[in-house]
């Protein structure tokens, strides 16, 4: 559990996630209610709360819902896509051209302006959207 704080620490300056609504389940990492933990205590369930990270051999992936949840606390490794119209392609599922010298390359969280949009992969020229099609808005 340790790494996982260390990550989202390291990766986007995120530190201070209560532990406490932090549970691993099925190898991956989940976020949760007080609540619903305490529920979970006496009623058996498939899952409780929402993947924040999906853990892979090689390192962690931050969710688009994770994002959504806890990418208000993020202090750095964030792009801010203040064109309404980048950010309907974004969430649209393109990916858009996109340079600053000031990110890190790698996974990077997209919002546009206080609205977190998702995840994408930042090249050090674009941003590969992560976004899952399930999620993306349609035209």
């Amino acid at each position: 559990m340790k790494e996982f704080f260390n990550f989202l620490l390291e990766r986007f300056g995120i530190g201070n996630l209560p532990s406490e609504h932090v549970l691993i389940d099925r190898g991956d990492i989940w976020i949760s209610s007080k609540q619903a933990l305490k529920i979970r205590e006496n009623i058996k369930f498939n899952r409780v709360g929402i993947r924040l990270i999906r853990v892979f051999k090689n390192g962690y992936k931050l969710t688009t819902a994770g994002a959504q949840i806890i990418g208000h606390l993020a202090k750095k490794n964030v792009v801010n896509l203040k064109d309404e119209n980048l950010a309907m392609q974004f969430i649209s599922g393109s990916d858009i051209n996109y340079m600053d010298e000031n990110l890190e390359k790698g996974q990077v969280i997209v919002k546009c302006n206080k609205d977190i949009l998702g995840v994408a992969i930042y090249d050090g020229e674009k941003l590969k959207n992560q976004i899952p099609r399930s999620k993306r808005i349609v035209k």
